[in-house]
């Protein structure tokens, strides 16, 4: 990252930018927030069911659906999603899913958690 003339001002906010820069790291250079409510929300309940992350997230069922698709094996119009999150029927109820991270999203979930946690160096 280039080296800038002007002081951090708000360290949380800097932390903020930051994270933004490891969700682009996906390699989607726009990440909207919604899709970043998404994959937190998965991360951090792994296994959920898809219809508590549309009540606890108030995302439509729609939005959670493209969203999940879009993190999952594949994105609408056939592209190839971000193969970080993977459905699968609820044993009990098989007309629910359960959402899971993918090996790939539990290491980006890894270095979330990392980014979060470590301490700023402003003198980069």
């Amino acid at each position: 990252m280039p080296v800038t003339q002007t002081r951090v001002s708000s360290k949380e906010l800097y932390r903020a930018y930051l994270m933004i820069e490891v969700l682009r790291s996906t390699g989607e250079r726009e990440f909207p927030m919604q899709l970043a409510t998404t994959f937190f929300w998965i991360a951090s309940h792994d296994g959920c069911l898809q219809e508590e992350l549309i009540e606890q997230t108030s995302l439509s069922a729609s939005s959670v659906s493209r969203n999940v698709s879009w993190l999952g094996e594949q994105h609408r119009l056939g592209k190839d999603g971000l193969h970080l999150v993977r459905r699968e029927k609820d044993q009990k109820d098989y007309k629910k899913w359960r959402l899971y991270l993918t090996p790939k999203g539990l290491q980006f979930a890894r270095l979330v958690e990392k980014q979060l946690a470590s301490p700023l160096d402003l003198n980069d």
